[in-house]
């Protein structure tokens, strides 16, 4: 069984100019070589025993603290993917998701800045708070090896490992709409939990959840979506007792 997380929903309209997103990933940056959680997630990756280690072992991940840096916001949620589902056509060339599509690829990223050419002060980009920046400039064959997913129809979703390399191709003069909704995987476990139960909170007042800026849009708004609405299984997935 899984949690809800609401996510975003992404609009981009006919004639949008995009410059994309870089290449990334998600749940922490710094954070991967300093938390003691994550350090037992990647332990082998660290004591040299690449072989050994296994991008699929959950162990260890749902005790990553994400906020040990004040002023972010990002997912504090484990998910065991992270996912787009198109709510319109998704063309090549129009701003789609590219991917490397290996997660082992986090042990390059992770050992890369320990390597004699980087400078003793530099993280190859890393910054506290940030998402895990993947360059030209410290990895070029990472780069390299992104790949668009194909086209997709609305209703197609795509779905990759929270260690994935991912990006977003820039866009010139958007060809019909490209909408998306970013809906990851998050197994009900007790930090996902902990979390459903702040998005209940926040959803009885119309507030945004925790993981998002103070926007609170939803407020003052009459007939806008409440706990009522929500059917048995949506109450489960809140911590709701039915």
């Amino acid at each position: 069984m899984s949690v809800i997380y609401p996510d975003r929903i992404r609009r981009r309209p006919p004639g949008t100019t995009s410059k994309g997103l870089g290449a990334h990933t998600d749940s922490g940056a710094l954070e991967r070589w300093l938390l003691p959680a994550y350090q037992h997630v990647f332990a082998n990756v660290f004591n040299g025993n690449l072989a050994k280690y296994d991008p699929w072992h959950a162990a260890h991940r749902t005790e990553v603290e994400e906020y040990t840096v004040d002023n972010t916001t990002k997912c504090s949620v484990f998910r065991t993917f992270q996912g787009w589902t198109a709510l319109s056509d998704m063309l090549p060339g129009q701003g789609l998701l590219h991917v490397v599509p290996i997660p082992e690829a986090m042990a390059y990223v992770l050992l890369r800045p320990l390597l004699d050419d980087v400078p003793e002060d530099e993280l190859c980009g890393v910054a506290p708070g940030r998402v895990l920046p993947v360059s030209e400039q410290w990895h070029p064959l990472l780069i390299e090896a992104l790949t668009s997913i194909p086209k997709l129809e609305a209703g197609d979703s795509v779905w990759w490992h929270c260690d994935v390399i991912h990006s977003v191709a820039p866009v010139e003069n958007q060809q019909g709409w490209g909408n998306v909704m970013y809906i990851p995987a998050a197994p009900m476990c007790e930090k996902n939990l902990a979390y459903a139960h702040k998005v209940k909170a926040a959803l009885e007042k119309g507030a945004s959840p925790g993981d998002f800026p103070r926007e609170d849009y939803e407020t003052n708004w009459e007939g806008r979506f409440t706990l009522a609405d929500l059917n048995i299984h949506g109450k489960r997935a809140l911590g709701i007792d039915s």
